[in-house]
């Protein structure tokens, strides 16, 4: 409970930045997709809001998007503790909710907060531990309106929130090498996605789709998905023609046209003109680190390795420290390219970093392409000997955490 002090400073702090409630909420939305967390509706966030600064409850979790929004550290505001420690997710923040025999506005609620937990567990410790909960919650909500059992004025709600819950189980399918589990969910969440008239989370999808499609060697069903959007009627904002040029881009790369690379210089233009009003909530992860990654990852299906580094190494200095996941992805990246040009120096560096993430991240996806990296180590001549212990370390922490 925050005392009326705190509550007085944080209604003080708005009151000099001359802003009104409605500029702190989109303001706090914004801080809060750029941390890579989803905001609550905005009638959620109004009533969020309205109970920090009356000092009934203390904005823990948000404490940083609120010394963003205004500028100033959490002790001036109010909101600082004693002895500051790490955020830590809420406990059985990744629990399902308890099945219902019948779905009412409560019931669609929890459904709607456990799809925004399951994006920030997956962003801090991967998807292998969290695709075979969330798959079989995917399966109650599917038996529940399938059956008809619930409230029929939420009809369109209760489809959207299957089509999005099936998009993000489809994502953390991917990211624990669950392929045939990833096609499956991805076509529930068209089906439910267009059902309700969601178009967001079905462009989302298809987003998905098309990079699923590139890893497992379907460079030319990608590129279809891609020109889906991109060659149809609907007007597209920047940022999203910025997505699909960019999995064009990966498309065409990965089935050897180089004219890939030509397509960048346009796509960071697009993302430089910003987002856009209209832009879905979802926006927030197309970001400065993404589009290196992908160059980088367009450069290398073209071997051009060599050009490919220093995008590599972008990717992993624009993620943050706090996304634990996408800084063990990157830089396990970044290492098998290291490797591939034989840069032993950066190498020795690059595995320390990722020891340390390999214990607090369960990423399939991740391993599969450090333990490729490790072989291919195996293969080379003329490696130095700290480099083979290191690899050796890297490869006993990768045992250890196997379950």
């Amino acid at each position: 409970m925050a005392d009326q002090g705190d509550e007085t400073k944080l209604r003080r702090a708005r009151r000099a930045a001359g802003m009104s409630q409605g500029e702190v909420h989109r303001k706090l939305a914004e801080a809060r997709r750029r941390r890579n967390k989803m905001p609550p509706k905005l009638d959620s966030l109004k009533r969020q809001y309205t109970a920090w600064e009356s000092g009934r409850v203390k904005p823990t979790d948000w404490r940083e998007e609120l010394c963003e929004v205004f500028g100033l550290p959490a002790a001036v505001l109010g909101l600082a503790d004693t002895a500051e420690v790490p955020p830590v997710a809420p406990a059985g923040s990744g629990v399902p909710p308890e099945q219902r025999e019948f779905g009412d506005d409560e019931y669609l609620r929890s459904v709607r907060g456990y799809i925004q937990n399951l994006v920030s567990l997956d962003n801090r410790f991967g998807g292998d531990d969290l695709v075979r909960m969330s798959y079989r919650f995917f399966q109650s909500l599917h038996e529940l309106i399938g059956s008809g059992r619930y409230d029929q004025r939420l009809e369109r709600d209760f489809n959207a929130a299957a089509g999005e819950l099936a998009e993000v189980v489809g994502w953390l399918a991917y990211d624990a090498e669950k392929h045939q589990r990833v096609r499956e969910m991805n076509h529930e969440s068209l089906y439910y996605t267009r059902l309700a008239g969601d178009r967001s989370i079905e462009l989302l999808t298809i987003q998905n789709a098309s990079m699923h499609a590139g890893a497992m060697g379907r460079p030319g069903e990608a590129l279809q998905l891609a020109r889906s959007v991109l060659e149809g009627r609907e007007a597209l904002t920047p940022r999203l023609r910025a997505l699909f040029l960019t999995r064009k881009a990966r498309a065409l790369a990965q089935a050897g046209d180089e004219s890939a690379i030509s397509l960048f210089g346009e796509i960071k233009s697009l993302y430089l003109d910003g987002v856009a009003d209209s832009d879905p909530p979802w926006a927030w992860w197309i970001d400065e680190r993404e589009l290196a990654w992908h160059e980088a990852m367009a450069k290398r299906d073209l071997q051009q390795s060599g050009l490919a580094i220093a995008e590599f190494e972008h990717s992993v200095e624009a993620t943050a420290p706090s996304e634990t996941r996408s800084q063990y992805l990157h830089r396990a990246y970044l290492l098998q390219a290291q490797v591939e040009l034989g840069s032993w120096v950066d190498v020795e560096q690059t595995i320390k970093s990722i020891i340390p993430l390999v214990k607090q991240v369960a990423s399939t996806r991740t391993a599969v392409i450090l333990r490729n990296t490790i072989a291919k180590v195996a293969t080379r001549t003329k490696v130095p000997d700290s480099i083979a212990t290191s690899i050796a370390q890297l490869n006993i922490a990768l045992e250890t955490t196997d379950i």
